[in-house]
């Protein structure tokens, strides 16, 4: 797990929101509304592949885990898109040990998204 983690622990790819801010033209409530597609997105699902985790259902694992990293790398979320990736894997083979820190990990990542999210877009420059 060391191998995905950064000297200063950026949470974005910057050349994903720069992208982004390119699209938006701008647009605040544009970008707004891509981390609130995004966020509900999460806490819809998120609780479905903890519980998938929980009961060692490898096919929802891998399922859930695949839409959450595809929508996680499409805001830039890169880091956090891998660890999806690293349960899509697991459920892939049927493996259930040693997945709860991935969970954290996640967790701990969508705490900062907002924060960090609001302060990218909000910042001027």
């Amino acid at each position: 797990m060391e191998l995905s983690q950064t000297p200063k622990q950026a949470l974005f790819n910057e050349e994903k929101l720069a992208e982004l801010h390119q699209i938006a033209g701008g647009n605040k409530d544009f970008l707004k509304k891509i981390a609130q597609t995004y966020l509900v997105q999460f806490e819809d699902k998120f609780p479905d592949l903890k519980r998938a985790v929980r009961d060692e259902d490898h096919v929802q694992v891998e399922q859930l885990a695949h839409l959450l990293k595809g929508a996680s790398y499409s805001v830039g979320l890169d880091q956090t898109a891998e660890e999806f990736h690293t349960l899509e894997r697991a459920g892939e083979a049927g493996e259930s040990t040693g997945l709860e820190p991935v969970l954290e990990t996640i967790e701990q990542q969508m705490g900062r998204f907002t924060m960090e999210w609001d302060a990218h877009f909000n910042h001027t420059g």
